[in-house]
This record gives C-alpha cells, structure tokens and sequence, in this order.
C-alpha cells in the first residue's frame, strides 16, 4: 500500500469521479484506475461500484475510507515534517488567538518573533474561548491567547491585558453625538446582543425603572466582526471589544467610551513545561509591544499588563 494509491483513493471518494482525481494528480484516468485495483488487491476487497458515469465506494470501501482520510492526514503530516527537519526548522508552534486579536496585532507579533526565530514554523488557528478550551485539553495547541479560559490541569494562564469595552454605532447615529454612553442611555435603542452580555448591563434599580424602555435586542451575534458590521444600518447599537474598531472606523462607525466600565480579561494560555522556555516568554512579550503600539497608534482603551 503506497501513498499514492491512498491519494487516489480518497480522491476518487471525495468527487464521485476518476477524471476529477486525474486532474489533481495530474495523470491519466487509466493511471488513476490502475491505482485504485492496486490497493484493491492490497486491501483484499473492493472499493468502488459503478454510478452512472462515475463511482460510488462499497460499504468496505466507505468504512476504509473513514480510517484512510485520517492515516493520509497524519502521512502528510510526517512528510512536511521531514522538509522541515531538511531545512533545518528547529521547532514548530501551534498558536490559538481569538480571532479580534489575530487581526489587530498578530502580524507585528509574528515580524518581530521571526527575527530573532528564524527557523519556528508556527500553526495560526483563529479559535473562540469553547474551542481554545478543548484543544488544549486535547493538548493540540502550544500557545494560546483568549478572554474567559477556565482553570486546567496541566495548563496555566498569563495576564496579557485588559481592554474596555466602547460603544459602537453609525456616525448618524443619536448616540454619536455623546461624549461618553451609560447603560441607561442605551433606553429604547436596538442593542445587538451577543451570549453572557448581561456583564454590560447592570441590574440596579435605576435600570429597573427603565421596565418597557430597555434596550431591545432583536439580533443576537457572537461574531465582533459581524456585530460592527451590522452597524452599517445606522439603527443599531454595540457594545463591542476595542481591537476591531479600527477596522471598522474608515466605515463611518464611531465609538464612545461606554460607563459603567467592563474590561474584557485577555490572558495567554500555555502548558505548564512552556512556562519558562524563553522562546514561549519572548513571544508573550511580542504580543505585550504590539498591544501597546496598537493602542497607542488608535486612541483605544487597553492596558497591557507587565510581564509577571
């Protein structure tokens, strides 16, 4: 059983046809087909049917197939390993950043680590606070940097930063026209909600008096991206994180410091051996200077906190 064959296999599953598998690996059709009756005869069974004009795995093939995808996934795997033992990659980095972070700051954090790491291959993955959590209890990830990560064994966490959520609306929106927004004016505007926004909303009795006049929340988002986005409409409100204003300011969306003040508690995230590798510690403090340029150069409501 060879690679190839396990390529032409799981191609063929995946277009229905041998003329489609072809032309990715760039042969023959017959070529193609010569590979498939090979690890037919490997494997001891068939592995196709015919379906019209193309193919359709048999139930041995289908069930071979689940185990082939993830046994090429993993061969792939070892063959980029081997270029990069070849070109003398001396480590390899998978980093979790969500998503608002990988966009404002991650790239000067990269130019800057490169530099002095030439040979560190690093994995991006843009991942939300659930998703971070579970690859690191799957230990799947070398670095991460996210708000809200729960303790786990195994796992420690660094204090990154604290940025305070504004308020975002279109430039014609009433609320621009305020130097600084309270919960209570937000009375009777369309608030975009967003899970666990009640941090953002508190319930004193001031508030309370508001019964009938609160802020409705029509639409609900998890998306930053897509919650400053929606305030092309000129009616709605965001309560949003700071780092992905900028994007969104060139769009006629401004924003307002919002009171009463909630900081959002962004951390990096480790297995406990990285905790004082010095290539883990210099790339915290990357992000540390590029945090503190980003904010600086956008007028933005974040404190980076000093390495501990």
């Amino acid at each position: 059983m060879t690679f190839r064959q396990l390529q032409a296999f799981l191609l063929v599953v995946r277009t229905g046809t041998l003329a489609s598998a072809a032309d990715t690996m760039g042969l023959t059709q017959s070529g193609v087909s010569r590979l498939i009756a090979e690890l037919a005869r490997n494997v001891g069974f068939e592995l196709f049917d015919k379906a019209g004009r193309g193919v359709r795995p048999t139930a041995r093939g289908l069930a071979f197939f689940n185990v082939a995808e993830g046994v090429y996934d993993n061969a792939q795997t070892l063959q980029r390993v081997a270029a990069e033992i070849r070109e003398g990659v001396n480590d390899r980095i998978r980093l979790a950043c969500i998503p608002t972070i990988a966009t404002a700051v991650l790239p000067a954090v990269l130019e800057g680590f490169h530099l002095k790491y030439p040979n560190v291959f690093i994995d991006i993955l843009a991942q939300q606070p659930p998703e971070m959590i579970a690859s690191f209890g799957s230990r799947k990830l070398d670095f991460g940097v996210t708000v809200g990560f729960c303790q786990m064994d195994g796992v420690q966490t660094l204090p990154f930063a604290q940025a305070d959520y504004i308020v975002a609306v279109h430039a014609e929106h009433v609320l621009a026209k305020m130097d600084v927004v309270t919960s209570r004016d937000l009375a009777g505007h369309s608030l975009i909600g967003f899970e666990n926004d009640s941090v953002l909303l508190p319930n004193d009795d001031e508030t309370r008096l508001l019964a009938g006049e609160k802020a409705s929340k029509r639409i609900w988002c998890q998306s930053s991206w897509v919650r400053y986005a929606l305030l092309s409409n000129k009616r709605h409100v965001n309560i949003a994180e700071p780092f992905s204003f900028p994007l969104f300011a060139p769009h006629n969306v401004v924003a307002r410091p919002y009171l009463p003040k909630v900081a959002a508690d962004l951390r990096f995230v480790l297995p406990a051996e990285h905790m004082f590798v010095p290539m883990y510690r210099d790339l915290c403090e990357g992000f540390r200077r590029a945090t503190v340029a980003f904010a600086a150069q956008h007028d933005l409501p974040i404190r980076v906190a000093q390495e501990p």
